[in-house]
């Protein structure tokens, strides 16, 4: 746990940029592997550093997604663990309903109680 929330904040402080890049996320798989994502803030559409990182995990075809955090970097440098929007939600009902959020410091939640009675994708 404390690795991902590690990276996230690694690749924020890289990518930081106000009003631009503001949250880095990162996902670990069952293969070990950590993957990461920034937020990108435009001026009509904000898209959310999870969506990032899960895009590049598919993209790698490594899909079975275990952990995911996501860490504000606020202008002072500070860092704060950053709960999933509803759409992040939605997200992991649909690609990883099974894997563990990192929500704060101290509590990990599994992607499916955070939406719950979430409508399923029919393939």
């Amino acid at each position: 746990m404390q690795e991902l929330i590690q990276r996230a904040k690694e690749i924020i402080e890289k990518r930081y940029k106000k009003g631009y890049h503001s949250v880095g996320s990162a996902v670990r798989t069952k293969s070990g592997k950590i993957y990461t994502g920034i937020s990108i803030n435009s001026q009509k559409v904000d898209i959310c550093s999870e969506w990032s990182a899960i895009s590049t995990v598919l993209s790698e075809g490594d899909s079975e997604i275990e952990m995911i955090v996501a860490v504000k970097r606020h202008e002072d440098g500070s860092f704060e663990i950053y709960p999933p929007c509803g759409l992040c939600r939605e997200l992991y009902v649909t690609y990883c309903p099974s894997a563990k959020i990192i929500i704060s410091e101290t509590e990990v939640i599994e992607a499916n109680k955070l939406l719950p009675e979430a409508w399923k994708k029919r393939v």
